[in-house]
């Protein structure tokens, strides 16, 4: 096969119209990278509902592409105990559970001020969260500059529940696809060093009023130094919609995982429980930081 084909999914609440889908093809002999197209607003409509049109979308640009891989913005995996209750009745045994004992040896333990006002610090819930918020929250955000950390959503906390539910019924018409979970905001983060884009621009990009000519700047910089070639059409989408542009980095942070550019997962983290894929990156490398804060010194 000369080219490859990436999916990226901005998954909305199916009630309304914002779900997002980029589509990218990548020529590895050539190292080119192509955005294809762009469908914002998926929804329902005359014949479908807007989980129907959705699925279809996706496989409308899937045919002849036996390899085609997905990369999603929301959780692909429930919290432990979801996966624990299925099998067994004593919940005494949910802390004996692979995700759990990693949860337990990777959280902050409690912090006592005194015997009366006992308080757990940071501490985590198996029927919210997931080991890989842990890892996120305290292996790789917290090495980013500190304007750059972000606070992640738990898998069925109040933001995430909803696209988290809607993606388990998703997957269960998207088996024959390899689909992988994905933070955009941590890959636009990851990717600022190979971009040559500053700590503003980052800080912008999601936000209303200067978002627009964020994005723009961020969508200059990829092409001019990741070798990516985005339509006029395609380009005035992205920058003006922030779920567009969510998407592209979806696909394109799968396409990096491809070409092994994204962290492996460590050792002894238990991957069944979820993963994110998320670029390698000088900024998780102290000695970098530590050089960039010199030079930001002087």
């Amino acid at each position: 096969m000369s080219q490859k084909r990436y999916l990226g999914l901005d998954l909305s609440g199916a009630k309304n119209a914002k779900t997002t889908l980029a589509v990218l093809e990548y020529y590895p002999k050539e190292k080119k990278v192509f955005l294809l197209d762009i469908h914002s607003g998926i929804g329902a409509d005359a014949t479908s509902n807007s989980d129907e049109a959705l699925i279809q979308t996706i496989q409308d640009h899937a045919d002849n592409h036996a390899e085609l891989q997905i990369g999603v913005n929301v959780p692909l995996t429930l919290p432990p105990f979801f996966n624990f209750i299925r099998k067994n009745k004593n919940p005494d045994d949910l802390a004996n559970t692979p995700e759990v004992r990693w949860m337990n040896a990777n959280s902050p333990k409690k912090s006592t001020t005194s015997k009366r006002n006992a308080k757990m610090k940071d501490g985590f819930t198996p029927y919210t969260q997931r080991p890989i918020e842990l890892w996120l929250k305290n292996e790789v955000l917290s090495k980013l500059p500190a304007k750059l950390r972000f606070e992640i959503d738990e898998t069925l906390g109040g933001n995430k529940a909803p696209l988290t539910a809607r993606m388990q019924f998703l997957k269960m018409y998207l088996e024959m696809y390899e689909i992988h979970e994905v933070v955009p905001k941590l890959t636009v983060a990851l990717l600022m060093p190979f971009l040559k884009i500053s700590q503003k621009i980052l800080l912008q990009y999601r936000q209303l009023e200067d978002g627009v000519a964020a994005r723009q700047v961020i969508l200059d910089k990829m092409s001019e130094n990741l070798d990516i070639f985005i339509y006029e059409r395609d380009f005035k989408k992205i920058t003006q919609n922030i779920n567009a542009f969510d998407a592209f980095l979806c696909a394109y942070t799968v396409l990096l995982y491809d070409r092994n550019e994204c962290v492996a997962a460590p050792r002894n983290f238990p991957v069944q429980s979820g993963w994110v894929r998320y670029p390698k990156s000088p900024l998780l490398d102290a000695q970098y930081l530590a050089r960039e804060s010199e030079e930001d010194e002087e």
